[in-house]
Formats: structure tokens, sequence, C-alpha cells
């Protein structure tokens, strides 16, 4: 049986890789959802996953922190179960970071959440995997 657990080591948190991301990262959208993702090698960072990743959702499009943290759990949740989708990544030896940010102005339920982020997990994965 698959591990479905999220781990923190998957959570990107440090500044300093969130900072290169952004500068360097390649952006691709599956409405809702935009990525930017970049792929970096497994030995560069100490963490030993296959991606490591970050949820966006800014208050200029979903005003209410009650919107904000239900989009953020259906966004997660749509992760955690979609994520071996990035398996042939990992098989590389790579680790792909990831930024998931919310471009829609309202609230999507959480089949299209989880339509986009399959559309977005494996167009990572194949562009990644082509390189």
């Amino acid at each position: 049986m698959a591990n479905f657990k999220l781990f923190k080591s998957e959570k990107l948190c440090s500044k300093i890789e969130i900072e290169r991301l952004y500068a360097k990262g390649t952006s691709i959208i599956a409405y809702p959802l935009r990525g930017v993702y970049l792929a970096v090698p497994a030995d560069d960072n100490t963490h030993p996953v296959a991606a490591r990743f970050l949820i966006s959702i800014p208050k200029k499009r979903i005003r209410h922190a009650v919107g904000r943290v239900l989009l953020r759990r259906r966004t997660r949740e749509a992760y955690r179960l979609n994520r071996e989708l990035l398996a042939p990544v990992a098989s590389q030896g790579k680790t792909v970071l990831i930024g998931f940010n919310w471009v829609a102005n309202d609230e999507r339920d959480y089949a299209t959440i989880e339509r986009s982020m399959r559309d977005l997990l494996g167009k990572i994965a194949t562009t990644i995997t082509s390189e």
C-alpha cells in the first residue's frame, strides 16, 4: 500500500530556496492554479524527497481567511493524493521545488482543483524527464 502521509520534509520553507525558485523557476498554468517549478539535484539539498512544495493563496484574490484556508487544504490534499506523478523525476536523482499559486478570483470545488493539480504535476514530470 502506498504511503499517503505528507511529511514536513516535503514542505518548502527555506527563504533562500523560495527566492531561487521564483527567480530561476519556470511557470505553467492549469487554471485555477499556476505552478512555478525548478529542478535541483537531489544531493544539493538535505531532504531526500521527490518534490518540495509551497502553496500561496493571495489575499488580493480571496478576501476572507476562511476561504483561503479552505483552498489551501484542498490544494494540499490534491497534491498529497497525486504526487506519485512525480516519481519519474525522483528516479533521475532530482528534486523539484514547486510553488502553487492561486490565480482565480473565486473559490473552486475540489474536483476542479484536483484536475488542475494532475495537469500541473504531469506537465512538470514530462518536462523535467525530457530534459
